[in-house]
């Protein structure tokens, strides 16, 4: 990765050396609602934090909108990539250069509640075995209006067995919005984080079953929003997801779902924490993921839509017409 640009923020007034906390904001032509979420992070409570935003190579007002607010705050820290190295990597920039105890990825269109970090730094503060703590979350539409709530997964997989949790991320139906949640970073060394695939984040939320206990924060603490231009209604065929995720180098045969399951099978085997019981037990989950949740049948869709473009998105809306969309998936905002 080129760093071309990089603005740390007002030189004068000294960062902490370790901060409790690292937000990262990933953007790409955020212009649209970049300055709400910057001033959500900034806006904390809980203060001791640093928030690194990766701009990657947009070409609206985002470097603009940054550097004004990094010029009078010297928590922000400004990157640029030369060129759009694909959404994936811009995710895992915005990680490594982080230094905080504690990350959360923060897209550019959604928001924190102020007690956001107030609220989940001490669970991972007092319990460690916890890996992630999240809360639920509000939706809101282009205009910043509430028209809905979410409990995401985490109150279904806080058990203490990883196969169970393992479990939950795998086999149940929901939206992956806890990926956005507030994680140990040394849990996140030598992970996934975000691969370059449609379903990366449910990959990494399953990893980080194996890792460790999840916690969930019943109050709503972020705003998640559901505008025209947001990612799935902006890239809903195969090829399209997969640019975005991977760049230029995405656009290639490619079928997502089987990539996940994959990518599951590898972090059972790969974890070295987990007892031969407890991998048998994953694995038995793998053989129940082909008959649950349309599985086997959305690997067939992906296969046809690298050769039919479009036939992925004729599926999914005749799934939603005859069964309705899945838990935090909406199709009418």
């Amino acid at each position: 990765m080129d760093k071309v640009d990089e603005y740390p923020g007002n030189p004068a007034v000294p960062q902490s050396a370790s901060p409790d906390a690292t937000i990262g904001i990933p953007v790409f032509n955020g212009e649209n609602y970049l300055e709400e979420a910057i001033k959500s992070a900034l806006c904390q409570t809980a203060d001791d934090l640093e928030l690194v935003v990766c701009d990657n190579a947009s070409t609206d007002r985002t470097a603009e909108i940054v550097k004004d607010h990094a010029a009078d705050d010297p928590r922000i820290t400004y990157l640029r990539n030369e060129t759009n190295i694909g959404a994936a990597r811009n995710y895992n920039r915005v990680w490594a250069e982080g230094r905080g105890r504690y990350f959360k990825w923060l897209a550019h269109d959604d928001r924190m509640k102020p007690e956001y970090l107030e609220r989940t730094i001490p669970v991972l503060d007092a319990r460690p075995e916890v890996v992630l703590c999240n809360s639920r979350v509000d939706y809101i539409d282009a205009d910043g209006t509430v028209f809905d709530q979410y409990d995401g997964i985490l109150s279904e997989a806080s058990h203490a067995r990883p196969s169970d949790r393992f479990a939950a991320i795998v086999l149940k139906s929901h939206s992956c919005v806890d990926f956005f949640g507030l994680l140990r970073r040394d849990a996140m060394e030598n992970s996934l984080r975000h691969g370059t695939f449609h379903g990366a984040d449910r990959a990494f939320l399953a990893q980080m079953a194996l890792r460790g206990e999840f916690a969930h924060i019943r109050d709503p603490l972020v705003e998640m929003r559901e505008h025209p231009n947001r990612y799935t209604r902006q890239n809903i065929s195969v090829q399209a997801r997969q640019t975005w995720h991977d760049g230029d180098r995405g656009r290639r045969f490619e079928v997502p779902s089987l990539i996940l399951y994959r990518k599951y099978r590898e972090i059972v085997a790969q974890e070295a924490s987990l007892t031969p019981e407890e991998r048998r037990r994953c694995n038995q989950v793998l053989t129940q993921w082909w008959f649950t949740n349309w599985n086997a049948v959305r690997v067939a869709v992906d296969g046809v839509s690298n050769v039919i473009p479009g036939f992925s998105t004729f599926a999914e809306n005749a799934k939603v017409r005859l069964f309705g969309a899945a838990p935090g998936h909406f199709t009418k905002r």
